[in-house]
C-alpha cells in the first residue's frame, strides 16, 4: 500500500519507530535536566540559608563585640592593670620547680637549668626572660654566660 507521502507503509512505521526512539530519548534527557535543576534550587536554598545564618552570627558576634567595648570604657584603667598584674603572678609548675633549682643552687646558667627541669634550651631561655620580666630572677653576664639567680 502507498502512503500520501510517496513511501510504503513500511517504510512510514519504520520512520515512526524512529521518531518515537528519538522522542523518548528527548523525554529521558528532560527528565534529567529537570532533575539536575530541582538539586541545583534545593542547593540553592542550603546555601541562601547558611549564608542567612552565617550573616547573622557575624552581627551577634559584632554586637557582642561592641558590649564589650563598652564595658571597657566604663571600666577603670585601674581595674583592667590589677587582672594583668594578678595573671603574671601565676607560675607553672616547670617554673616553680626551676626556682627551686635556682633557690637551692644559689645561681644557674640556661644549660644548667634545661638539664634540671627536663625541657629544651628554647624553652627554658623563654621562662627564664619571663621570670626575668617578672622581676622574680636576675640576670647577671660573665664574659659570655649568662647566670640566673633570684632577685632581691
Amino acid at each position: 500500500m502507498v502512503s500520501l507521502f510517496g513511501k510504503g507503509k513500511k517504510e512510514v512505521e519504520e520512520r515512526l519507530l524512529e521518531l518515537k526512539e528519538k522522542n523518548d530519548a528527548l523525554e529521558k534527557r528532560l527528565d534529567e535536566t529537570l532533575e539536575k535543576l530541582e538539586k541545583l534550587e534545593r542547593g540553592a536554598r542550603l546555601l541562601t540559608e547558611a549564608v542567612y545564618k552565617i550573616i547573622t552570627y557575624l552581627k551577634d558576634l559584632e554586637s557582642s563585640k561592641e558590649e564589650v567595648r563598652q564595658e571597657l570604657e566604663e571600666k577603670p584603667f585601674e581595674t583592667i592593670r590589677k587582672k594583668e598584674s594578678s595573671r603574671e603572678e601565676y607560675l607553672t609548675e616547670t617554673e616553680e620547680k626551676l626556682i627551686d633549682e635556682i633557690r637551692s643552687k644559689g645561681m644557674l646558667t640556661v644549660g644548667e637549668c634545661y638539664m634540671r627541669v627536663g625541657r629544651s634550651k628554647e624553652h627554658v631561655s623563654r621562662m627564664l626572660k619571663r621570670l626575668v620580666e617578672k622581676g622574680i630572677l636576675k640576670r647577671e653576664r660573665r664574659g659570655k654566660t649568662f647566670y640566673y639567680k633570684l632577685a632581691e
